[in-house]
């Protein structure tokens, strides 16, 4: 349906690791007037979304962490200095000064890093899912405004159409050729279509400000009128989206990278029952001129070494019984969202087919013969030889009929909107089209 509006997102997510992107100056859309296609408005909707940029800043927070946990902690400085000389053989002792560096067991930087690389990748997938979720919202606000547009000028040319009829009524019985009856029906039929039509037209200001609120605009800000979408044929096949869903899913590889995370924190949790080492240099200075030995005034310098000791296990015992449970929950919810996933390609194939098919069925029978069944009772009826109830009844139904093939068109891109979301990213076009 739109496949080239995604190809930024697939960028983002190709990259190795992200990065603020200096300022670009970027053509200005317009959008307040004239036709408005829906490459444009997807594209602002992807720029300004606030709630987009909330994401993607998350995700840059969240990558800058990998460093941070993978590293050593500061080394330790302490400076000593004797407010009472403390003698020794040498001399007496002054000043000490040490320098010591704490080593974690072997193994354990490396899982912090890797859980913390596991927790930035959420985070980036949780930004493409947020992405996709701005585009589907975007492309149903867009047809929404698409379908009340449409609906719109549906109505008023039934309007026009009603009160050609209302005049013939009112001519006819004027000169007895038709009851009362007639004259009062047509602005009674009037007065519903005018009341539609209100109804529409207020719906219309509701969609622009849903369509304006995604695009990060005042609610009332001017847009101009959606374009009309091709006939809708559906061209993709179940298992390949399947397969394209599985494998690109947003929802899917954040919770694979989750099931990372807890599987490095459960090994984290097993090392932590080792302990860390500690190693240090000690440098002693020592006051001369007060002994008559030989090594009189000279400081002294010590490595030292030390390890915690982890001999309070139930903390340990605690932090890995819940990195247990965490991977346990991650493989459980990955197995939840694989099967929704199935489920919503089929459902939403489904839809987007039936949909594709019925407005086909609309645009091939349906209307012609509605249209048809028009025209023969409007000529029986200017010619006596039908009532002006089965008139109505035959205008009536040529206009749901129209906002049926109308509603029929929307619902198929709307489903395909939902498809991409699901599938995570544009539909594949080499697939085969269905019969």
């Amino acid at each position: 349906m739109i496949v080239s509006l995604l190809l930024p997102l697939a960028a983002l997510a190709s990259a190795a690791e992200p990065a603020p992107r200096a300022p670009q100056a970027a053509p200005v859309l317009e959008i307040s007037t004239g036709s408005l296609s829906l490459g444009a408005v997807v594209e602002l909707a992807q720029k300004d979304n606030p709630g987009l940029k909330a994401a993607r800043q998350a995700w840059l927070a969240a990558a800058q962490v990998p460093a941070q946990a993978a590293a050593f902690d500061d080394p330790m400085i302490n400076v000593s200095h004797m407010l009472v000389d403390l003698q020794t053989k040498a001399g007496p002792l002054q000043n000490q000064f040490s320098i010591a560096q704490k080593i974690p067991f072997w193994g354990k930087r490396a899982l912090r890093g890797q859980a913390a690389s596991m927790a930035a990748e959420v985070s980036h997938q949780a930004f493409l899912a947020k992405s996709l979720e701005i585009m589907d919202e975007t492309v149903r606000a867009y047809y929404g405004l698409y379908f009340l547009d449409k609906t719109v000028d549906i109505l008023n040319e039934q309007q026009s159409v009603l009160d050609r009829f209302a005049r013939s009524a009112v001519k006819k019985y004027t000169v007895g050729a038709a009851p009362e009856a007639s004259a009062f029906r047509a602005q009674v039929e009037l007065a519903k279509l005018e009341n539609d039509l209100v109804t529409a037209e207020e719906e219309q200001k509701s969609a622009r400000a849903r369509l304006n609120a995604l695009l990060n605009r005042p609610p009332l800000a001017p847009l101009g009128r959606p374009e009309r979408p091709d006939p809708p044929v559906f061209r993709w096949d179940d298992a390949a989206l399947e397969r394209q869903a599985l494998d690109r899913r947003p929802e899917i590889l954040a919770l694979s990278a989750l099931k990372g995370r807890s599987e490095a924190e459960r090994r984290l949790a097993i090392r932590n029952y080792f302990p860390d080492l500690t190693v240090g240099y000690q440098y002693s200075q020592i006051g001369g001129g007060t002994t008559n030995m030989p090594y009189d005034g000279q400081d002294a310098q010590a490595l030292t070494f030390g390890i915690n000791l982890p001999i309070w296990l139930g903390k340990e015992n605690a932090a890995l019984r819940q990195s247990r449970a965490n991977l346990s929950a991650s493989e459980s919810s990955l197995d939840d969202t694989i099967n929704e996933t199935r489920y919503q390609v089929v459902d939403l194939s489904v839809k987007a087919d039936t949909a594709a098919r019925l407005f086909r069925l609309y645009e091939d029978t349906v209307l012609p013969q509605a249209q048809a069944a028009l025209d023969s009772t409007q000529s029986a009826y200017e010619g006596g030889k039908s009532s002006f109830l089965d008139l109505l009844d035959s205008e009536r139904s040529l206009l749901g009929f129209e906002l049926d093939q109308e509603r029929h068109r929307v619902d198929f891109e709307i489903a395909v909107a939902d498809l991409e979301r699901a599938a995570g990213g544009a539909l594949s076009e080499t697939q085969g089209e269905k019969p």
